[in-house]
């Protein structure tokens, strides 16, 4: 199995929001949203690649007796690391230019 596509901690962003048939089988299971930025809480190696926990939606008393309900991975993308800007270079950069 190919390695899981991101780590612990990483900040992702849902690309695919459509999760009618989970929904369907529970609909109290609450899952991401296009839009906002998650964070990688956990892995879990599937049949069909890894499934992510978001630390902003914990789903782990929704089925009790059952494993808390993971989001295939192939469902986020990474988000770009931020450059730390210092305001005061931002300045002098526009009244240069």
């Amino acid at each position: 199995m190919n390695p899981p596509l991101f780590h612990l901690g990483q900040a992702v962003v849902c690309t695919n929001d459509d999760f009618t048939l989970l929904l369907v089988q529970n609909p109290v299971i609450q899952t991401p949203k296009r839009g906002p930025i998650y964070t990688v809480r956990g892995l879990y190696a599937t049949h069909r690649g890894y499934g992510v926990t978001l630390a902003e939606i914990n789903n782990a008393e929704v089925a009790p007796g059952f494993p808390e309900a993971n989001f295939h991975e192939d469902r986020f993308a990474a988000v770009p690391p931020v450059e730390e800007v210092s305001l005061a270079e931002l300045l002098e950069e526009t009244v240069l230019a």
